[in-house]
């Protein structure tokens, strides 16, 4: 019987880890591709930070990656044994198939454990460094959001381009600054320019250039028509300064999205109500009272699903009764699909007097009838 349950359990447990690992680059390589790469090109980050990004994106995406993978180990294992008539073997000496699939559930079981922690602990704490640490990069250095040959609108009221960076020197430096409406009335020329952020009196954030061979060219304070001829002034050296504190979103500024709280968090949020102003209504904190309740129910279901969808594979592996990889992942796929439509549509509803949640929990409760059912007819064969 050991030896039964040890073979199931490598079975599943290989074909799992290899499919959680391709769904994990695939997830990660899309990140890699869309943010890291593009920051460690501009020299936003160097190579050591882009790294580090790349770590930091595997926390946040294994609990996406764990229901797909022992789902489509499942499928290979069970579809494998079954076309290979082990399965046949195993039931003619009195296993059932539950007993038999018992090693792989207790497997994805306890996948379901690790990706609950995943998803309440590690991978908010992980998203919130990936996002601080991108954010960082502008904050440390400002030159380095500035792409050469870009024309870069980051800065608000304002267009920069610059033809070369080394560092935080930008060379053949061009800003041009416009009002609410949209129109010129600054452009500055230097050879050389070094960005840096800086606070005002007030305490905001504001963007301090210093120019090197500068020219300046600004319209006339109150010329509506723009009838007035434009000032001009050169200087060897000069220094602006610009406001910019959406740019520079540290401390206090930085915010995190529902998602990247801890189960700590959520709890606080659940008791306070998530992003509720002082002086709000009963109908208001009850809604953000819910929606950090939903949040945290929605990382419980999502690591639920490691399991559910384990538990409906088994079944399904065993009418199918394929060995082809192509097969059972494509099957894998569209089980999958299925499971997040249903979780989407969970995740619309938002009004607390239909309990949302409660119905994230729908789509496991759902995956788990459908594979007691197919469970109980496959026993009978």
């Amino acid at each position: 019987m050991r030896l039964l349950d040890r073979h199931v359990l490598t079975e599943t447990a290989v074909a799992g880890g290899v499919a959680t690992g391709a769904f994990v680059f695939v997830l990660v390589a899309g990140n890699v591709l869309n943010q890291v790469s593009g920051a460690v090109a501009s020299g936003r980050v160097s190579g050591a930070e882009g790294l580090e990004l790349i770590a930091l994106l595997i926390p946040g995406v294994l609990p996406y990656a764990l229901p797909l993978g022992l789902l489509t180990g499942v499928l290979l294992a069970f579809g494998r044994m079954g076309s290979q008539q082990e399965l046949t073997a195993m039931k003619a000496c009195g296993l059932s198939l539950g007993r038999i699939a018992r090693p792989a559930l207790l497997l994805a079981a306890a996948a379901a454990l690790l990706s609950a922690w995943l998803n309440l602990e590690v991978a908010p704490a992980a998203n919130t460094e990936y996002r601080r640490l991108l954010v960082g990069s502008a904050k440390d250095n400002p030159a380095s959001v500035i792409v050469p040959g870009v024309l870069n609108r980051q800065f608000p009221g304002m267009v920069i381009r610059a033809a070369a960076r080394d560092g935080e020197v930008l060379r053949d430096f061009w800003l041009w600054r416009s009002d609410d409406r949209g129109r010129l009335v600054q452009s500055v020329h230097a050879r050389e320019a070094r960005l840096a952020r800086a606070t005002d009196a007030a305490g905001e954030g504001v963007l301090r250039v210093t120019l090197t061979d500068a020219r300046l060219e600004s319209r006339q304070a109150g010329d509506e028509t723009f009838a007035q001829p434009s000032a001009f002034a050169t200087a060897e050296t000069s220094t602006l300064e610009f406001p910019a504190s959406g740019v520079f979103k540290d401390g206090d500024n930085f915010r995190r999205k529902l998602r990247w709280l801890t189960t700590a968090e959520l709890l606080a949020a659940a008791d306070q109500g998530w992003e509720v102003p002082p002086g709000a209504g009963p109908r208001e904190l009850a809604r953000g009272r819910m929606a950090a309740m939903t949040q945290l129910m929605a990382h419980l279901a999502s690591a639920a699903s490691v399991f559910t969808l384990a538990f409906l594979a088994v079944p399904l592996a065993v009418r199918v009764g394929r060995a082809e990889t192509f097969v059972n992942a494509a099957l894998a796929l569209a089980i999958a699909l299925s499971y997040y439509l249903l979780g989407s549509m969970a995740a619309y509803v938002q009004d607390p007097a239909f309990r949302p949640d409660l119905l994230v929990w729908a789509p496991n409760v759902a995956v788990l009838a459908l594979g007691w059912f197919l469970l109980r007819r496959a026993a009978r064969h």
